[in-house]
């Protein structure tokens, strides 16, 4: 009788042994395609090389451009914070003015202040026109964004634009919280609104500042003229939005430690500008 073997057992590749000839195949593809378009990858390849540097190189630049503005800023800056507008803008036989810097330096740190400052020196000399122009150009934040729209706030105030100008005045307040700054928007703000004949919206605006702001000065102010607002619009019939004069409250003080000064322009127009603004040595 003849012998019967029994077929051998179907052999099935491993998970492993697949996996591996999965990578066999991809490196070999990969290589095909390196030889079949080696010039195009090491262009690519060189190509982010060389703008990886150029950012570098660039950054670099701009903060060396950064510092030397920084020291010519803050040299023209005496003669701004001396109340010399003009040579200020113009610049001396020592420093570039405020327009050229701006102008050099465009969008870095520096040139930006110049801008902030150059439109003040506008404004404080009475060129609205030109002082709009340099506030809107501002592209800053924080308390000199908050700043540049007073600017534009109080140019519309000069030109005769209340309700303008109490919109702006609200946006800076808005803009940038700060015991130094804020409460006394407002205030403008609400002084506008009453100029406008919009009782209501003077009211609300002084009412913010007593109840968002106590501790410090402007809340008394906010306190006097409620009083006054009020009895306008008694007197016109106009709403005040169902708020009740307060009390005027014992005299109260700043709060301590802000850390921004005022540029204190026409018709009592604040404009908050940080303490921390370039001297003469750049710091």
């Amino acid at each position: 009788m003849a012998q019967i073997n029994p077929p051998k057992p179907l052999t099935t590749s491993r998970p492993n042994d697949l996996r591996e000839d999965n990578l066999t195949t991809a490196a070999s593809r990969g290589s095909e395609f390196f030889e079949d378009h080696r010039n195009t990858v090491i262009g690519v390849i060189a190509g982010l090389v060389v703008l990886a540097l150029a950012i570098i190189g660039w950054r670099t630049w701009q903060d060396r451009r950064s510092a030397e503005g920084q020291q010519l800023l803050g040299a023209i800056l005496n003669e701004y914070n001396a109340g010399n507008y003009q040579a200020a803008l113009d610049g001396t036989d020592a420093a570039p003015g405020l327009l050229e810097i701006a102008d050099e330096y465009g969008s870095t740190n520096t040139g930006e202040q110049a801008t902030f400052f150059a439109a003040d020196a506008l404004y404080q000399l009475g060129d609205y026109d030109r002082a709009l122009e340099y506030f809107e150009d501002y592209d800053g934040d924080g308390l000199m964004a908050a700043s540049a729209i007073a600017g534009r706030a109080a140019i519309a105030e000069q030109q005769g634009d209340n309700a303008r100008a109490a919109g702006l005045y609200e946006d800076a307040a808005g803009e940038y919280d700060s015991p130094a700054s804020t409460p006394g928007y407002l205030l403008d703000a609400a002084r506008n609104f009453a100029a406008a004949g919009d009782t209501e919206a003077a009211t609300a605006a002084l009412q913010r500042v007593i109840d968002d702001w106590e501790g410090t000065p402007e809340v008394r102010t906010a306190q006097t003229e409620l009083g006054q607002v009020q009895a306008m619009a008694t007197a016109t019939g106009q709403p005040t939005g169902g708020v009740n004069a307060a009390p005027i409250a014992p005299d109260t003080t700043a709060a301590s430690g802000a850390a921004e000064a005022a540029v204190v322009g026409d018709e009592g127009t604040t404009i908050a500008v940080p303490a921390d603004a370039p001297d003469a040595d750049g710091q």
